[in-house]
């Protein structure tokens, strides 16, 4: 009779034993199931992200880059730096403000020109993006992918877009213009020589002007059913 209830004691024990290795092996499979689904859809985040960056900064720089694309918008439109404001107006009273509009119509054509070209720059620094919280930039602000691809490529992209800036100065000639209204300015007695970086100013007014557009576009996919043009965008973004 010990042995009989020895034995059944130890049957027991095993049900038991299986039954909570069972519910153990349920609750890591649930566990697992349920952190593959918090990677997928982070992943779908993540590439919805991806999406709506390409598409707007695709839109953007074409827009960017048609004839008047900086010069007649006022949102990004070039004007005389502003850090040198004081040889605009010594200009007006030297009686060359010509001279002045001209180089302002060259610095957006100039910027007009780089567009041409800044797609693939910035498609290249998208597509290499890490959205380490996509959850967080999918919820913020309307422009929070935007910044997120600012923050984290900018340098970058600084470094790659001034070459590009430097080449269509020389051909727009924009840096010989600027040349002639500093050298008049100069010579103005008693004035404190000026000396600025016009090609700096340039790429810095460019990339600015190029993120500001790709800002409104993120803000339309969001905010426009119409503007969500892939299924990826229309699935996100409902």
């Amino acid at each position: 009779m010990k042995i009989f209830s020895t034995g059944f004691c130890f049957f027991i024990f095993l049900i038991f034993s299986f039954n909570s290795l069972y519910a153990q092996l349920d609750l890591l499979k649930k566990a697992s199931t349920t952190a593959n689904k918090l990677i997928n859809s982070d992943k779908k985040i993540s590439n919805g992200l991806t999406e709506a960056l390409k598409i707007s900064v695709q839109k953007s720089c074409l827009e960017a880059s048609l004839e008047g694309g900086f010069l007649e918008n006022e949102k990004i439109k070039i004007t005389f730096p502003k850090e040198i404001i004081k040889v605009k107006k010594a200009c007006k009273k030297l009686g060359i403000n010509k001279i002045v509009v001209n180089f302002e119509e060259k610095l957006n054509k100039t910027a007009e020109k780089v567009s041409q070209q800044a797609a693939d720059i910035i498609l290249e620094a998208v597509y290499d993006l890490q959205f380490t919280d996509a959850l967080k930039i999918l919820d913020g602000d309307d422009d929070s992918a935007t910044e997120y691809l600012r923050r984290n490529s900018y340098d970058n992209l600084y470094q790659s877009f001034y070459p590009k800036t430097k080449n269509e100065i020389e051909k727009t000639d924009v840096d010989k213009l600027f040349g002639v209204i500093i050298k008049k300015y100069n010579r103005i007695p008693l004035v404190k020589k000026v000396d600025f970086d016009l090609l700096d100013y340039i790429t810095i007014k460019t990339i600015d002007g190029i993120f500001l557009l790709i800002a409104e576009k993120e803000k339309d996919i969001r905010n426009n059913p119409n503007a969500r043009v892939t299924d990826l965008l229309k699935d996100l973004f409902k």
